[in-house]
């Protein structure tokens, strides 16, 4: 999950718990980190905000005996506390950190994400809790969540300063309707070397092919009650836009998931795919489509119906 992609290689993938005691009980997210080992899918991703804790503590079951054959990262800052996140400074990273290793049965982490920037807080306190509890071996590296590229940049010139490790991955928004990354991220994460995981990579279910448009949400979906992802793509525009890349897929032979999955796979800025899936069968259809090509045509036919639609874009950043 921290390494850059090599060319000509397919996405690294991750798998991404965040349905782990919500829309997925415990036993069939047993199945599915069963079944991610089982096709060779090492890394896990989860957070201490997921279910406020249950998606740590559901996966540190599932990974019962089998700890050595995972990666794992998780994340701490936006976990709320008497209604407020619990922000970045060096005492509740250091604690948040602890209670993730509690729930999730385990002596450290390979990840620790600041899950998004704490502007209350000044850069060089977060990273001295990072730099304890990299001493202390309860994490071996740290990443970044839902940061700016000049907010990324800032940690990387700290870093280089102080002779220590710059920030091991950056996970960030993407995917075919939201391409924010394309404007100037792109560019940076190649300059600067920086591994770049995407999430969201069907739209929280829009590109899943499921909805048909703009009306009532499907009940059981992301988008019945997350006001996040309703302002972000519950859009008649979202919709329309997604219309345009189902005809694209029908020509490709494909349905809207196996096209998005592919289209994303593609792209030279995409190091590794954090995939969510609800169902063990939904992680094998992810899987067998990022293994998938679109055409270069198919690709052009996407580029254009996207430059329509210019303006949609939510922030890749936080």
């Amino acid at each position: 999950m921290t390494a850059k992609r090599r060319p000509g290689a397919p996405p690294g993938l991750i798998v991404g718990t965040m349905n782990f005691g919500g829309r997925t009980p415990p036993d069939e997210a047993e199945r599915i980190v069963h079944r991610a080992l089982e096709r060779g899918i090492t890394a896990f991703d989860t957070a201490n905000l997921y279910g406020d804790g249950a998606s740590e503590r559901i996966l540190g079951r599932a990974l019962r005996g089998r700890r050595s054959e995972a990666q794992i990262a998780t994340k701490v800052g936006l976990r709320r506390t008497r209604g407020k996140p619990e922000g970045l400074g060096r005492a509740q990273v250091i604690r948040a950190l602890e209670e993730s290793l509690a729930r999730l049965g385990a002596d450290h982490v390979d990840v620790c994400y600041l899950h998004a920037p704490d502007p209350g807080t000044p850069v060089e306190e977060t990273l001295s809790a990072i730099d304890a509890l990299i001493e202390q071996g309860k994490i071996l590296g740290f990443g970044v969540s839902n940061h700016a590229s000049w907010q990324i940049l800032e940690l990387i010139a700290r870093r280089d300063v102080e002779g220590k490790a710059r920030p091991a991955v950056s996970q960030v928004l993407y995917n075919a309707l939201i391409r924010q990354l394309d404007l100037e991220y792109a560019a940076f994460a190649r300059r600067y070397s920086l591994p770049t995981a995407v999430y969201n990579p069907l739209a929280g279910g829009l590109l899943s092919g499921r909805h048909a448009g703009p009306g009532a949400a499907q009940a059981g979906s992301r988008f019945e009650d997350n006001r996040l992802y309703q302002r972000r793509y519950w859009s008649q525009r979202m919709f329309e836009l997604a219309a345009g890349y189902a005809a694209v897929a029908a020509d490709e032979g494909m349905s809207l998931l196996e096209l998005s999955y592919a289209w994303l796979a593609g792209r030279d800025v995409v190091d590794s795919i954090l995939i969510g899936p609800a169902r063990a069968e939904h992680l094998d259809a992810a899987v067998d489509a990022t293994r998938r090509a679109i055409s270069p045509e198919a690709a052009r036919r996407m580029d254009a119906l996207h430059r329509d639609h210019l303006g949609t874009d939510a922030s890749y950043a936080r």
